[in-house]
């Protein structure tokens, strides 16, 4: 059992889909009928990004922790990589936005949306608008993410891969830090030190939770699969718990690191399992929709934006254009993604993949 390799990690693809379809309907229905109405779905929905940093840590560190150390793809490589992967689509959203405002409300940004300084364009260009140095997002607002994991969750990932123990140690950095600086488990953008925002806390500390309970897990994979039963058991009260916190629990740090890292270390068992969670995971639709998740995630706001045109007093129609603004952004993200996300992200590795000839002509490309 403890030979058990696994090329693709089952149920996580499904996970991603779901979340984002969530967070989005959120953001859309909170748009047109008003905030924590009823009708917006995840009434936290920060707590869905911090479950994406958890799935990007286990993720990335089982697609490219090997690779890293065997050098077949260097850290500027993985970095142009998670460039071309981030940085297009966000740029696009980014132009977007006003230009679905100017359609909708008639200028390009309406007062609701607040003040447009040249430091907020230069944060939203650079995608430097989380990380505390007073950039603050004001285009695409869930770019704050992006960002951190961008800089922040490329370094934990960099980091982990050299040593064993780096990620516990970034996962205690992070909790300590997260504890002193009195972390908004909300927080984006706000830092008490520079570099150190919310945000890039979050991000630290849920990433590395992410890798730990992965590399825990893959250890004692044999063990989990012996006592299957518990573990189901256990996965499916920790995602409950989860869902719990998504609907609208308020949590504590000292509350939210212990549980944020169960949830993690269940996120990570959930491959290794057959059951019915996983089955509905795996399910066409979830997977197709975590193929397009971040295409979903990144566009939902420009889409919702240009539907607000829409928006009117009858509750009726605005939850229908609510849903439908959704619907759209899941088939513009199907464009998205063979069109940009996936011909960008290929170019990258493209030019890794030419600096690796160059530099070893002798061997075969390997895959980035």
């Amino acid at each position: 059992m403890n030979n058990i390799v696994l090329k693709r990690l089952p149920g996580l693809d499904g996970l991603r889909g779901l979340l984002a379809i969530g967070v989005a309907l959120s953001h859309s229905y909170s748009h047109f009928t008003g905030w924590h109405t009823g009708y917006d779905i995840f009434h936290n929905p920060d707590y869905a990004v911090d479950i994406f940093f958890i799935l990007s840590g286990i993720v990335l560190y089982h697609s490219y922790c090997e690779k890293i150390k065997n050098k077949s793809i260097t850290p500027g490589g993985f970095i142009l990589t998670r460039f071309f992967r981030l940085y297009p689509l966000h740029i696009i959203a980014v132009i977007l936005i006003p230009i679905s405002l100017y359609i909708s409300n008639g200028v390009f940004f309406p007062e609701w949306v607040g003040q447009i300084t040249p430091t907020n364009v230069i944060g939203d260009l650079t995608l430097t608008n989380s990380l505390g140095i007073g950039f603050i997002p004001k285009t695409n607002i869930p770019s704050w993410s992006i960002s951190v994991e961008m800089f922040a969750g490329t370094t934990v990932l960099l980091l982990s891969c050299t040593k064993r123990y780096i990620p516990w140690l970034l996962l205690i950095a992070g909790a300590v830090l997260s504890l002193y600086l009195q972390m908004d488990v909300k927080g984006a953008s706000q830092a008490k030190i520079p570099l150190l925002s919310d945000g890039v806390l979050r991000c630290i500390y849920c990433m590395s939770a992410g890798i730990c309970a992965y590399i825990t897990v893959m250890k004692f994979r044999g063990f989990i699969k012996k006592y299957e039963s518990f573990f189901i058991w256990f996965v499916s009260v920790s995602l409950m718990f989860m869902m719990i916190v998504l609907f609208g629990l308020n949590l504590t740090p000292s509350i939210y690191l212990p549980l944020t890292f169960i949830v993690a270390f269940a996120i990570a068992t959930l491959p290794l399992l057959n059951f019915d969670i996983t089955k509905f995971l795996e399910s066409k639709t979830l997977v197709y929709l975590g193929n397009t998740s971040f295409s979903v995630y990144i566009m939902h706001t420009p889409v919702i934006y240009l539907m607000l045109g829409f928006k009117s007093q009858n509750l009726y129609e605005n939850v229908f254009f609510a849903t439908l603004a959704v619907g759209i952004t899941v088939y513009i993200s199907k464009l998205t993604l063979k069109y940009i996300e996936l011909p960008l992200y290929n170019y990258g590795k493209s030019l890794i993949n030419r600096k690796v000839a160059k530099t070893c002509p002798d061997n075969d490309k390997s895959p980035a």
